[in-house]
């Protein structure tokens, strides 16, 4: 419980607020990141095949997967015959059947 009530403590006392949308961060490096990701337009990962511009080289690997001509990922139940240019896409469909 001690570190509960430490970490609570520190959580109130460190709090830095976005001026922008009113969101609550434990620290001025999550408050900028959080500016950066939600407020900021600028797009500094540019795909290499089109010219999508990304915040992030997660998002910008994700797109990329995209241009792929094929469907490489394909489901393994019997039957169902699901294929999907992503991996994300296919980890959906996992999920919703």
């Amino acid at each position: 419980t001690e570190l509960k009530v430490s970490f609570f403590l520190s959580f109130l006392v460190n709090r830095v607020t976005c001026a922008l949308c009113d969101m609550v961060c434990t620290s001025v490096s999550s408050l900028k990141a959080h500016i950066r990701f939600r407020h900021c337009d600028e797009r500094p990962f540019h795909c290499h095949l089109c010219d999508s511009g990304f915040k992030n080289t997660y998002d910008l690997h994700k797109h990329v997967e995209t241009h792929n001509d094929s469907d490489a990922y394909s489901c393994d139940v019997e039957g169902c015959g699901f294929t999907s240019r992503t991996l994300r896409t296919l980890r959906q469909h996992y999920k919703r059947v």
